[in-house]
């Protein structure tokens, strides 16, 4: 009947009445009819959904743990939530190819753009639409490493450049010595960048081998306006920002406050908040560091590329976490904990809130997204094809 209602309305009220259904719903809905089986995949509409969902802000998590199967066996889960008590929407899912002998913790998520978001460890690249449940298995980098050298990857990246009207993942890696002849001053900084469009990884030329080194923490890597970003360590042992523009391919870095950009002692995190860049620095959870004595601070870039602009905008009491993994809503911070569970801290009220969610210690991760219609782009016949979880 509801169907008979909406062929009565006009086509725009039908189509705006549409963009307001979540993904789950709409794929449903292409079997009502012929036109809404060729009308809710197409590129306009896709495109007319995302952008209300940025406007609704509606936005969802993903929490990923390692979880041990057996005495030599880990597999990485993934769990969606929503809401203040972060409630599940759906069956936890185990994410192939990222299986592992040991605890997953160099797992990352990279991203959201456009509502995707890529998963990766030190092997795999999974582009992934939560919404769908489609994924993809990107091409492994061609390895150009010679005899006698290894390949350490410290970086990866994943956007979207809207000159070239592409998805890209870039990543940073070092060759050096093998053991047991490695030299720590003979290594070579190496950058490839893959392109959804041609299927193929390329390698960048000219890098600068002095570029500063990524920074590794659960939460060091975003994506915003245009370009990736990491944590990373400058000259003297600085700690810096470093991003690379998805249409220029070229790298660039911004300062962190003075006050608080010693790689020494402390740790930091990267997330962004109130549609900011925002810094993280709180206490080494080392044992032979006190937390009680330091503070976690939030630094937010109120104007993009201006130094000056940075601001304190929260002083945290100490807490005992392992890491901050997420800026939810812009004040609710998710945590791992000591233990291996995910807490939540929030920011106004100075509450902390334990969830029944553990995972491997270190193993934690979290990202927010709002929902997608985004197909995941598949452009050769050889590669990994899009599969469903």
């Amino acid at each position: 009947m509801a169907h008979e209602i909406l062929k009565k309305l006009p086509e725009d009220v039908t189509i705006y009445i549409l963009l307001r259904f979540p993904v789950k719903s709409l794929m449903r809905f292409k079997c009502i009819s012929k036109t809404w089986y060729i009308l809710i995949p197409s590129s306009t509409f896709i495109s007319l959904h995302l952008n209300c969902s940025k406007t609704a802000k509606e936005e969802f998590i993903i929490f990923k743990r390692s979880l041990q199967v057996d005495a030599f066996q880990h597999k990485t889960t993934l769990s969606f939530l929503f809401g203040d008590d972060l409630n599940p929407v759906s069956p936890d899912l185990d994410v192939p190819y990222l299986e592992s002998t040991f605890v997953n913790n160099y797992d990352q998520f990279i991203g959201p753009c456009h509502g995707l978001i890529a998963l990766v460890n030190m092997i795999n690249t999974i582009l992934f639409n939560p919404a769908t449940r489609k994924y993809r298995l990107l091409p492994p980098c061609p390895s150009d490493v010679p005899q006698g050298f290894r390949c350490s990857i410290d970086g990866v990246g994943f956007g979207f450049d809207s000159t070239a009207n592409d998805y890209k993942v870039v990543r940073i890696s070092k060759v050096y010595n093998d053991p047991p002849y490695r030299d720590p001053y003979s290594r070579e900084q190496k950058v490839e960048v893959y392109d959804m469009s041609t299927d193929f990884w390329r390698e960048l030329e000219n890098i600068d081998q002095d570029m500063p080194r990524i920074y590794w923490a659960p939460c060091s890597m975003v994506f915003y306006k245009s370009a990736c970003y990491w944590l990373a360590i400058g000259s003297k042992d600085k700690m810096i920002i470093l991003y690379f523009d998805m249409g220029t391919e070229i790298f660039n870095t911004i300062n962190m406050p003075d006050t608080c950009n010693s790689y020494n002692g402390p740790h930091y995190g990267l997330v962004v908040l109130r549609d900011c860049i925002t810094m993280l620095r709180y206490p080494n959870p080392n044992p032979e560091y006190d937390p009680a004595q330091d503070l976690m601070q939030i630094w937010i870039m109120k104007e993009y590329g201006l130094y000056d602009s940075w601001m304190k905008i929260y002083t945290v009491r100490p807490l005992l976490i392992e890491s901050p993994l997420l800026i939810w809503k812009d004040y609710l911070m998710l945590c791992e904990s000591r233990e291996g569970s995910l807490i939540s801290y929030d920011l106004k009220l100075d509450k902390i809130q334990e969830f029944n969610l553990q995972g491997c210690p270190t193993s934690l991760r979290a990202i927010c997204y709002i929902e997608s219609m985004i197909q995941i782009p598949c452009e050769s016949k050889d590669s990994a094809q899009v599969q469903f979880f």
